[in-house]
């Protein structure tokens, strides 16, 4: 196959995603990944330079480089039937060539990554910075029953309970690193959007009153579970986590996902226990200059 290197524009999008819908069914990862709004933000956004190879007219490779307030950042997809053929080092060695215009570290982001692809990287400068491993639990798999501890009661968010919520955010993750402790109407913005799932996101309160953890939900997605630090290896993050599946699971949901952060082996052994299963890492990697 000859090497193209096609600019795609806005009107290539339906390709991307058929290329994306392909690569996901190979590698797993989120749905979400590979729809057509996640995808025209890195692949038709302002500054951004997208480049695809065709064959047979049809989109079998893709990457972009896109400006971020930090740098750029690169992604990519290769057709599972038209790797090993240096497709997308081609791709990707023309994107990260320096750019007059371009302020701040280069990094690159990837929603599967396999080992030959951080291999791939390390010899290019790049060091991975983060990643995060995606897990569902299957449409056949029920989790099994927990209860929380008898001194707590549970409650489905509302409006009026929402800045506890909050509250249990942020005693839950303000012990990590970098925790970047969002304002309470900036987290309930992030958290709350048209898919997102009142009757299935849960908070725990203490014997007092007082939030002790939380989880949130939107559809098909658990997207976060905490405990304030006095209350992990209780049983109550995976009470909370088990009741909330179960709820998603009664409204219909076939598969349900969630990240885990590669570094927290804790919070992966509870949600493995739970019956989920990884299926895919997401990553990012960054390299200076």
């Amino acid at each position: 196959m000859t090497f193209d290197g096609t600019a795609l524009s806005e009107g290539d999008l339906d390709g991307v995603v058929g290329l994306a819908l392909r690569c996901a069914a190979h590698d797993g990862g989120l749905p979400a990944t590979a729809t057509a709004d996640f995808l025209r933000r890195r692949y038709a956004g302002p500054g951004t330079t997208a480049l695809g190879v065709f064959s047979g007219g049809r989109l079998v490779a893709c990457g972009a480089r896109r400006p971020t307030p930090e740098g750029a950042l690169l992604t990519g997809l290769v057709d599972p039937d038209h790797r090993r053929r240096g497709l997308g080092a081609e791709l990707f060695d023309r994107l990260a060539a320096a750019r007059p215009g371009d302020a701040g570290p280069l990094g690159v982001e990837t929603e599967s990554l396999k080992p030959y692809g951080e291999r791939f990287l390390g010899v290019r400068g790049f060091a991975r910075v983060f990643a995060e491993d995606v897990l569902v639990l299957g449409a056949r798999t029920s989790p099994p029953p927990a209860a929380p501890p008898g001194d707590v009661t549970v409650e489905e968010w509302s409006d009026g309970n929402r800045a506890d919520f909050h509250a249990a955010y942020r005693a839950s993750f303000a012990d990590r690193p970098g925790f970047p402790d969002p304002p309470l109407d900036h987290w309930v913005d992030w958290t709350v959007d048209d898919t997102f799932l009142p009757a299935c996101s849960l908070l725990a309160r203490d014997a007092v009153g007082a939030p002790v953890a939380f989880v949130t939900c939107a559809e098909g997605y658990l997207v976060q579970v905490g405990c304030v630090p006095d209350r992990r290896r209780t049983g109550l993050g995976r009470a909370l986590a088990a009741a909330a599946l179960t709820r998603l699971r009664a409204r219909g949901d076939g598969e349900v996902f969630l990240d885990v952060n590669a570094d927290n082996p804790g919070s992966a052994a509870l949600f493995r226990g739970l019956g989920l299963v990884p299926v895919a890492r997401r990553a990012r990697f960054a390299r200076s200059g």
